[in-house]
């Protein structure tokens, strides 16, 4: 079974419609150039301390072993 072959007036997605998304992933890279303060990696876009993911990770793993060595102490 072959396929069919795709000719251009057969388009599914309007050519508007892709140079739209096309110039607005180009400028959500531009508004994600900013760089770990820790590492000096591109930041995480879920961080809203400027962290990358790595660093961001590393941070959460070491609040969570003082929270568990504070009970331990008392």
């Amino acid at each position: 079974m072959r396929r069919k072959r795709f000719t251009g007036s057969q388009e599914t997605v309007p050519k508007e419609l892709l140079d739209h998304a096309r110039r607005s992933l180009e400028t959500d890279k531009l508004k994600k150039a900013t760089k770990c303060v820790v590492c000096g990696a591109e930041t995480s876009p879920t961080s809203t301390e400027s962290l990358c993911w790595v660093c961001r990770r590393l941070k959460i793993s070491a609040w969570r072993e003082i929270e568990q060595q504070l009970p331990a102490q008392e």
